[in-house]
């Protein structure tokens, strides 16, 4: 065993810099999904909460949400708008997260199975001696 070596996978660059860019790089693109799946919870959170307080939820724009929550009713201005925010965080998050997270998956799913055509049928005896199995 070779204690020398930094990791047991070859590296297919020599250049370091190479590692470091696309790590930085991965890291990068994860902060921008990140962000974005925020952003669009946060809309469509604040969408589903001027829905629920019967507004018009087309007006609630980016920061809806977080202005009822963080002025509004922790202020006391929404006494009874506790299960209305928390309702419409439940939704942001699964539609803006759950949603695409669920398509990703069902494609990925779909790509490793081989597909199957005709129809299956359990083969009879005479089949069977026929193939030379019995």
């Amino acid at each position: 065993m070779d204690t020398n070596r930094r990791s047991s996978i070859p590296s297919t660059t020599a250049d370091p810099a190479a590692h470091h860019v696309r790590a930085a790089l991965v890291t990068l693109a994860i902060l921008v999904i990140v962000t974005g799946a925020v952003l669009a919870s946060s809309w469509v959170a604040s969408f589903f909460l001027y829905a629920s307080l019967r507004l018009n939820p087309f007006r609630a724009g980016l920061w809806g949400w977080p202005d009822a929550l963080l002025l509004a009713w922790h202020d006391g201005l929404m006494p009874h708008g506790g299960r209305h925010l928390a309702g419409a965080a439940l939704l942001g998050v699964l539609v803006a997260v759950g949603c695409p997270a669920m398509g990703l998956y069902s494609l990925w799913e779909r790509s490793g199975r081989r597909r199957l055509y005709g129809s299956a049928r359990f083969a009879s005896e005479a089949e069977i001696r026929a193939a030379g199995l019995l």
